[in-house]
Order: C-alpha cells, then structure tokens, then sequence
C-alpha cells in the first residue's frame, strides 16, 4: 500500500520535473507498486530484462556494471527521491547489461516502464515530464563521461562530494573507489590529503 510519507517523496521527486495536477499525481500512483529491498538485494541483475523503474523513497541503490572477472564498475548512486532504473536496457528491450543493487534497507515506488509510457502516451503532463526525465539523464550522462574523460582524480572526488553531500558515510569505500575509477588504495590517500588540508 503507498503511505503517506511514499506520496510525499513521490510528488517532491517528480516537481522537479514539471508540474502535474492532482488527478494526474493519482494516475501516476495507480500505477506504482512499493517494494521494499535489504541491504544487497539485487533489482536487476545483468541478463535479465529490464522493465520496471522505481522511485526510491527510502535508502540507497547502485548502479553497476559487473565485468566478466566479477570486478564491479559502480556507475551511480541513487538515494531519497531519486529515480533508478537502467534506460538504456528498458529502451533496447533486451537482456540488461546494468545492474541494480540495494547498499542499505531500501524502500522504493516502482512501475512497469511500458505502464509509464502509456500514462505519458495520454496525458500531456506525464509527456512533459517524461521528456524532462531524459533530457535530465542525458545530461548526467554527459557529466559523468566529462568527469571520467576529463578530470583528474582528486577533480573527481571533490565533484563526487558536491553531487552526492552526506553520502560518502553511507557507502563502502570499494564502491566509492569503483566509482572514480581508481582503487582503494588511491582513495584513501586522497582522504589523507582532504584531512590535512582541512587542518
């Protein structure tokens, strides 16, 4: 059952996106089914088809890639109001290439991509929002390849603490590491730095 406190998160995640009318916000809640994950569940493993997209009310997921040697790329972190869901595989339709995992107790509003469509496909709101979603995807995507391509490390930690605030407790330094394409090792040094220079 969506609570209360689902419908707030729901409606503050999907204002920044466009403005929808009472009638619309309950369409769109028709359609969305509360999931809750523990801490390493998987939402979507590599493989499988991709269908759904889901709000995350409460916690934090990771996207990732796992590469044949099981070593995991960590392609983003998703927490309260975000929206996960790999578009790239719900928009080829076929086996996924991404992966989905829960890093903490994870509660989230997930809904079948092809119900979405059909819900944008017949009120003009939802349209407006749908576009505003993926133009907001393209754009991190082009930030997140800008970072990788064209910054340094210690650019990239620095940007990593900008983007995501708090966040940084909330994760295993592995996946923090995997997220700046640098090993562990790296990072902590980049600690070490971070501390003197605040002293």
């Amino acid at each position: 059952m969506v609570t209360a406190s689902d419908r707030s998160v729901y409606v503050r995640a999907l204002a920044s996106f466009g403005e929808l009318t009472r009638s619309d916000v309950e369409e769109g809640l028709a359609i969305v089914q509360p999931l809750s994950y523990a801490p390493r569940t998987w939402l979507l493993r590599a493989g499988e088809r991709a269908t759904r997209a889901s709000i995350v009310v409460h916690g934090l997921v990771r996207e990732l890639f796992v590469l044949s040697d099981g070593t995991e790329r960590t392609k983003a972190f998703v927490h309260e109001g975000g929206i996960t869901g790999s578009l790239a595989d719900l928009l080829s339709g076929g086996p996924s290439r991404g992966c989905i995992v829960a890093e903490e107790p994870t509660r989230v509003l997930s809904f079948e991509y092809g119900d979405f469509l059909a819900l944008a496909s017949r009120r003009p709101r939802w349209e407006a929002i749908r576009v505003a979603v993926l133009e907001r995807l393209l754009a991190a995507k082009a930030e997140r390849e800008h970072e990788l391509l064209g910054l340094d490390a210690a650019a990239r930690y620095a940007r990593f603490g900008e983007r995501y605030p708090g966040l940084e407790a909330r994760i295993a330094g592995r996946h923090l590491a995997s997220y700046l394409g640098i090993t562990p090792e790296h990072l902590s040094r980049l600690r070490r730095r971070r501390t003197l220079a605040t002293r």
